[in-house]
């Protein structure tokens, strides 16, 4: 009985998949300016540091990505890629007191690294500390969480917090029917969520994931070539593309001054 139930969840996973993503609230990404900062511009200050995010949205950039993990003793995020945590001035960067100086500098996007690995108990905890966190300054809208663990991330949803769904499909190493199967479960991950995105890494946007994911918005990392960049901002459902470098000034819109 249950082999039978998953079976008839995974036929109906496309229309269930489309259903999710036409009723996908709206996010304001910025329609032509979708070069993003990874880690914010490393170049000054390092990965995940306050200069860095600093720096990426003096440049321009119209968000910056930042990897966060939950420490449950400080019932808080801190600002790090791994553990042991990165130090700056020998202390842990917490995420609020990134929140706290950039209330108004753009958008963000919030790789929880560890969500995915937390106790239930935990990421409850985590959850409710992270849509506390943007509530209080404001960030709500202007913001959204990542992680590949769809309980936890439909636990944001339903506290209003924008998500997206980290997804890894590879056509080019799985045969076409494996391949389908694994697409299957991650629209229907996708669906429970009632996530506002999907998001994987560039490599893994092939023509294939393209078509197969193509009513969701899209956001990929991590891309520095400014060809590639301009070739994936002006695909209508690709949002967001991280990149390394100062390429904020990359376009989807020729026509249209930069935001």
């Amino acid at each position: 009985m249950p082999l039978l139930l998953f079976g008839l969840l995974l036929s109906m996973s496309d229309p269930l998949y489309r259903y999710a993503a036409a009723r996908t609230p709206a996010f304001a990404f910025p329609a032509c300016q979708k070069a993003w900062a990874h880690r914010g511009y490393a170049a000054a200050g390092g990965e995940n540091s306050l200069a860095g995010i600093a720096e990426a949205f003096r440049r321009g950039a119209a968000g910056v990505e930042i990897d966060v993990l939950f420490d449950p003793e400080l019932d808080d995020f801190v600002v790090s890629h791994d553990r042991p945590y990165t130090l700056f001035d020998g202390q842990p960067l917490r995420l609020e007191s990134v929140l706290s100086r950039f209330p108004r500098s753009g958008l963000f996007w919030l790789d929880a690294k560890d969500l995915r690995k937390l106790s239930p108990w935990t990421a409850h905890q985590a959850t409710h500390r992270l849509s506390a966190l943007l509530e209080r300054y404001g960030l709500t809208e202007r913001a959204f969480v990542e992680s590949s663990q769809p309980l936890y991330l439909s636990w944001l949803a339903d506290q209003g917090v924008h998500t997206s769904y980290a997804i890894s499909p590879n056509d080019r190493k799985y045969s076409a029917s494996l391949y389908r199967l694994h697409a299957a479960v991650m629209k229907l991950a996708y669906a429970f969520v009632g996530a506002d995105a999907i998001s994987m890494t560039a490599a893994r946007y092939t023509p294939v994931t393209a078509a197969t994911f193509d009513e969701a918005a899209i956001l990929l990392s991590t891309v520095n070539d400014a060809g590639m960049l301009r070739y994936l901002s002006a695909r209508p459902e690709v949002k967001v593309v991280l990149t390394d470098e100062d390429h904020y000034a990359v376009t989807a819109c020729a026509d249209r001054p930069r935001r």
